[in-house]
């Protein structure tokens, strides 16, 4: 597969192989120079683990920033565009 670089210096990962390392838009990549060759990796975060809490599914707190109802249902309401 070929891709080309445009003026800003990006290179566009093909859709179908974002798709098969679940790679998102805000997705962050690791960048090696290896002689002649670019490599990209995913950076992999450690996943948080689900609790069941009274019968509710809880995840367990992380490092980032506090996630309210108001995020959810923005970036819900996002999704239905």
């Amino acid at each position: 597969m070929t891709v080309s670089i445009d003026r800003a210096g990006r290179v566009v990962i093909p859709k179908d192989i974002r798709d098969r390392l679940s790679l998102a838009a805000d997705a962050e990549l690791e960048i090696e120079v290896d002689g002649d060759s670019i490599r990209l990796v995913p950076v992999r975060r450690r996943g948080r683990q689900v609790h069941l809490v009274d019968g509710w599914p809880v995840i367990e707190r992380g490092d980032g920033p506090l996630i309210t109802d108001v995020d959810v249902q923005r970036w819900r309401d996002a999704d239905q565009r």
